[in-house]
């Protein structure tokens, strides 16, 4: 159907998606300002449009997500090879050539129907649900090293968060685990999993890692954590990750 996405770009913009929410869920102006190529109205288009996008702007949506550009390249060159695939054109139905006023009432409550049906297959799906249902979670406040703190090339920290557990489901066997794996090189190290301990619902837990600050400066520091259980499923896919923010300066 005319104007519906093919399978092929859903999948596409649901990874652009995904490599936004791994990259700290910024604002569209602010990847448009890092970007200073498109404006955050074309790069909103780049997962919400009925259309792929120009591989310039889904260029700058990926440099604005620290994204691997030859790998986003050849995933938008494979989906636009599938949409410029050659096509027979639909034959055009001879013109009547009469049509009493009688057929264009009827004829005017199919096409109000068609119109309504493309509306609610084009409405946007749910987010992606917790596996599993009651679980729920909130962020209840940075325990120690607020974000931005200045620290010292060369030497460790203990971050501590505070979570509550919100739903009905007791966590048992949970983690936080870093979402830019695997680790790039002259960033703040840490463990790739840090456990998360049993919390009955409606319970507060602390949550600790260990952080070790790369041997030179000036380097900012942004790390960002999602909940997952033992079997490394995201339990909230569609919340906003937590993170820990340092600047180290000599």
């Amino acid at each position: 159907m005319p104007g519906e996405r093919t399978p092929e770009l859903e999948a596409f913009m649901d990874g652009l998606r995904k490599l936004r929410t791994r990259a700290g869920e910024p604002s569209f102006r602010k990847m448009a300002a890092k970007s200073g190529a498109v404006s955050h109205a074309t790069l909103h288009l780049t997962v919400t449009g009925r259309r792929l996008q120009p591989w310039e702007t889904v260029r700058e949506f990926v440099r604005a997500c620290d994204g691997d550009e030859e790998e986003w390249h050849a995933r938008w060159q494979g989906v636009q090879l599938i949409h410029s695939a050659d096509r027979e054109p639909d034959p055009a139905p001879p013109a009547p050539k009469w049509r009493s006023k009688r057929v264009l009432v009827p004829l005017a409550l199919v096409l109000v129907a068609a119109i309504a049906a493309v509306v609610v297959i084009l409405l946007p799906e749910d987010q992606a649900a917790p596996p599993h249902p009651g679980d729920s979670s909130k962020f209840v406040a940075d325990v120690t090293i607020p974000d931005d703190t200045v620290v010292k090339p060369g030497t460790q920290f203990v971050k501590v968060w505070e979570l509550k557990n919100t739903g009905t489901v007791e966590w048992r066997k949970r983690y936080l685990r870093r979402t830019d794996l695997p680790v790039a090189p002259g960033t703040c190290r840490t463990p790739e999993r840090i456990p998360v301990n049993d919390t009955a619902p409606q319970g507060q837990v602390q949550v600790t890692v260990t952080v070790s600050t790369p041997p030179t400066g000036p380097v900012d520091c942004k790390i960002f954590w999602k909940m997952v259980d033992e079997e490394d499923r995201e339990v909230f896919p569609s919340n906003k990750p937590i993170y820990f923010s340092v600047l180290v300066r000599a």
